[in-house]
């Protein structure tokens, strides 16, 4: 059920009209109306604003300009007491979405006259709704075919994964140096996978060197090649890594690893484009992309003196920093539910779902292995479950007391998405507690049951692909 608010005193006959259709929140003030709106965690599908006001109040026209300021996709029903031609076209062209005209005073009484502005606003609303609803699910869509073929650590709708998905897709086309940071199991790989698929080298090759663990030399006869009798055991001629990778992406991990020696090498590779074998006077043309990753702080390096100036630079054309899973709580239960269905299909377990209490246990984690982590964890219960949900019994005792503090907490984080994990929370547990039954949560939680199957939708709870759990009419 779609909600929709109400401000400055309609009539009960009219809002008892727009009740039998949609959720209402109805604030008779206009400030207090507006400050409503921009507290709610999702925004109604329309507001339909009185022409009167109190005094000292916002008057209609002052609400439309504070609600177009605010979220231009919320359509606004202005109600006027007056049917003259210019002011109406002037409210429109403030971007008022439709109008309705109130009964004149000495109608007001009448019922045949209310019950015509009752079914007016309707009308208006129905417009407004459907405009808005349509809007939304076309942008959900738009989304979900962008996610489509995400790999799995960027999977999720919080604003910090948007944003890296936004940063590669802008970066990909591009032939740029792109510098990926994070910690550990967070996914910078796959992150560096998603950037090849999508540059104009998908269909070259995409090769990965960890530098961390290796010697100069070493690295430097992986990365350029050597030339035959270059050392002991060179008995043949070998290309290495940078031509390997020619008309692809050669992905450089954990290069604050990087021999101080080696670095000035990398940099000439990268200045000049051309690379000379380990052995060998004879210099070639260097035609791939490099892509660098590094769970270290390289500033801070940089400032030690134990990672060149100008490397960092030229590594660090392009930034992007894919976040821990503690700063994107939001998206556990989407990378969860992705996590199950991978492993259903892996493993051929009959598992339906995560129950409310699990995936509370699961967004209370730490997760210090980031994503990786996560998905182990998914698989073992996977594995260990003998029945169709994953129950808290399912994943290992030391995740059951893994829960997060205060410490824990990633700032600066949104309101609003800080609200949308609590709210989470909140659906789950009175869905455990009730053993799913949805009427009895919508009394525990004081709201109608067609509020709350609006809110776990939402939110993503109570469905039989993200909790185990399915409608339980009660």
């Amino acid at each position: 059920m779609e909600t929709v608010l109400l401000t400055s005193g309609y009539p009960a006959a009219a809002v008892a009209a727009v009740r039998e259709r949609w959720h209402v929140v109805e604030i008779p003030a206009q400030r207090e109306a507006l400050e409503v709106l921009k507290s709610m965690l999702e925004p109604p599908a329309a507001v339909a604003v009185g022409y009167t006001s109190h005094p000292g109040d916002l008057d209609a026209r002052g609400m439309l300009q504070e609600i177009r300021v605010f979220n231009p996709d919320i359509p606004v029903i202005i109600s006027t007491g007056r049917d003259a031609a210019a002011e109406i076209v002037d409210l429109v062209k403030r971007g008022a979405f439709d109008y309705v005209i109130e009964p004149k005073p000495a109608s007001r009484g009448n019922p045949s006259e209310l019950s015509r502005y009752g079914n007016a606003l309707v009308f208006a609303l129905s417009k407004a709704v459907q405009w808005h609803v349509t809007l939304r699910d076309n942008r959900r869509l738009r989304q979900e075919l962008l996610n489509r073929d995400l790999p799995a650590f960027m999977r999720g709708r919080s604003r910090a994964i948007t944003q890296v998905f936004d940063l590669i897709r802008k970066v990909a086309p591009t032939q740029a140096t792109v510098l990926i940071t994070g910690e550990s199991g967070s996914g910078k790989e796959l992150a560096a996978r998603a950037i090849h698929e999508r540059s104009a080298g998908k269909d070259g090759p995409f090769l990965a060197l960890n530098c961390g663990s290796l010697t100069e030399t070493l690295i430097a006869s992986e990365l350029f090649g050597y030339a035959k009798g270059a050392f002991t055991g060179a008995d043949r001629d070998r290309a290495g890594l940078i031509r390997d990778a020619a008309g692809g992406t050669l992905f450089l991990d954990e290069v604050a690893g990087l021999p101080p020696s080696f670095q000035v090498m990398l940099l000439r590779v990268l200045e000049q484009r051309r690379a000379r074998p380990v052995g060998d006077t004879r210099e070639y043309a260097v035609n791939c992309r490099f892509i660098a990753a590094a769970n270290e702080d390289l500033e801070a390096l940089v400032r030690q003196g134990k990672f060149r100036q100008d490397l960092f630079f030229r590594l660090n054309v392009f930034a992007v920093h894919v976040p821990a899973l503690r700063e994107r709580r939001d998206d556990i239960p989407v990378l969860a539910d992705f996590f199950v269905q991978e492993a259903v299909r892996a493993f051929g377990k009959p598992v339906r779902g995560i129950a409310p209490a699990a995936l509370e246990m699961l967004e209370a984690c730490r997760w210090p292995g980031n994503v990786r982590e996560l998905r182990n964890a998914i698989e073992r219960a996977v594995i260990t479950c003998e029945g169709d949900t994953l129950e808290v019994s399912d994943f290992e005792p030391r995740l059951r007391t893994a829960s997060a503090g205060p410490a824990d907490v990633a700032l600066p984080v949104r309101y609003d998405d800080a609200m949308g994990q609590f709210e989470r929370r909140l659906l789950a547990a009175a869905l455990a507690h009730t053993q799913g039954n949805r009427s009895e949560a919508a009394r525990l939680l004081r709201m109608d049951r067609g509020r709350l199957n609006y809110r776990l939708r939402k939110r993503g709870v109570g469905s039989p692909q993200g909790t185990g759990f399915v409608d339980n009419p009660g």
